[in-house]
Formats: C-alpha cells, sequence, structure tokens
C-alpha cells in the first residue's frame, strides 16, 4: 500500500500476509472439505476443525490491524470523502466474526455420526469463504481508490 510512512507501509505488508494466509487456509479447507470420508470421520472433523480455528484467528487478526492497527484510519486519512465505504467494512468485520463464531461453536457440538450436521457445516463454512473472499475484494477496491490517484475523475 503506496503512503509516505513507514509504518503505513508495515500495516500494508502485515495486511498483504493476513491476506495471503487467509488465501492459503481458505485453499486447504476447501479441499479437505472435498475430500469428506464417508466412514471414519473423526480425524478428518478434528482437522477440520483446526483449520477453520487457524482461519477464524487469521480472520481476527486481519480485522485487528484494520481496525485497532489504524489500516482503515489510513484509508480515510487519504481519502476523507470513503468515510461511508470504510464503515461499510467495519460494519461487516463485526459480522464476519459473528459468523465464524457460529461455525465454530457448531463444529465443536457436530459428531462423526451426524452427517447431516456435518454436511451444513461444510456448506457453511464453504459460504463463509465466499464471503471473505467478496469482502476482500470490495476491501481492496477501497485502497485503490484511496491510494491510487489516477482511477476515477479525480
Amino acid at each position: 500500500m503506496p503512503s509516505n510512512s513507514h509504518w503505513d507501509e508495515q500495516l500494508g505488508r502485515r495486511m498483504q500476509e493476513e491476506h495471503k494466509a487467509l488465501h492459503q487456509l481458505a485453499l486447504v479447507l476447501k479441499e479437505h472439505i472435498a475430500a469428506t470420508p464417508s466412514v471414519n470421520s473423526a480425524q478428518w472433523l478434528e482437522s477440520l476443525r483446526a483449520g477453520f480455528s487457524r482461519l477464524y484467528a487469521h480472520v481476527r487478526q486481519t480485522i485487528a490491524i484494520k481496525e485497532e492497527d489504524g489500516y482503515l484510519e489510513t484509508i480515510l486519512k487519504e481519502r476523507p470523502t470513503l468515510a461511508k465505504q470504510v464503515a461499510s467494512i467495519k460494519a461487516e468485520n463485526t459480522q464476519l466474526i459473528k459468523m465464524a463464531e457460529g461455525i465454530r461453536n457448531d463444529l465443536a457440538e457436530v459428531h462423526p455420526e451426524d452427517r447431516l450436521l456435518l454436511a451444513d457445516a461444510c456448506s457453511r463454512i464453504l459460504r463463509y469463504l465466499a464471503v471473505v473472499g467478496q469482502h476482500e475484494q470490495r476491501e481492496n477496491m477501497i485502497v485503490l481508490f484511496a491510494f491510487n490517484q489516477e482511477l476515477g475523475s479525480d
């Protein structure tokens, strides 16, 4: 993320690292879900729980960088006119955490023999991954508008 400040560059690099980690974890989870076994799924379920917990930790870390470490404030400093879009991202951040917590809670209670509940949890994880991806795309567009003067009709 281009900026004059070393701190802003550090934030940008941290965000890039977190986005890369989220992308890699999403791929691993998708592959894991695609390989759902029909029998002896206890170990598979434990791996699913662990993978989703890692994803959840990275989502929380990404949101902390955005909200607590000043990433979103850097965008507002650069382009105050993006306040509405930044507020929307913040609202979505809260919803992403709630969605992930619901999935984690359900995964903690599902048993390998609960085939329907397990299938539902997997569907919700896949949908969550899609929602996170869409959220990141919207955020990336805001960053582009904030830091790329050639875009738009400025």
